[in-house]
């Protein structure tokens, strides 16, 4: 039995996971390439339109979301140390824009550097 969410069953026509999910996978997956250890925990602003990002890594989610135009034009994804997938990418993206449409967002983790808790 498929234990898939609704947002992870339709990777298209081909099988594959649309442009801005394999996209933003790339980025957050070369990210993790290039600085391992020190991009880790880092904060990658995705841009819900295309899976493009600005090319910066944030030290927390709260730096990542000032530097935007409109926050709610992106998706934060936090670099882990197994990267990101195309599927988890398509997944986010489409989680966020349906939260955007309703008016609502993911919570924010606390964040020691700007004192929000």
């Amino acid at each position: 039995m498929n234990q898939d969410s609704h947002y992870a069953r339709d990777p298209g026509p081909l099988g594959i996971y649309s442009d801005e999910a394999r996209r933003a996978s790339d980025i957050i997956n070369l990210h993790l390439l290039a600085d391992p250890a020190g991009n880790n925990g880092r904060w990658v602003a995705i841009r819900l339109s295309d899976g493009s990002s600005d090319g910066n890594v944030y030290d927390c989610k709260c730096d990542a979301k000032r530097y935007q135009l409109h926050e709610k034009q992106c998706v934060y994804v936090q670099i882990q140390p197994n990267g990101l997938s195309a599927k988890d990418a398509h997944i986010l993206i489409n989680l966020t824009r349906d939260l955007y449409d309703a008016n609502r967002t993911m919570p924010d983790p606390p964040c020691q550097r700007h004192g929000v808790m």
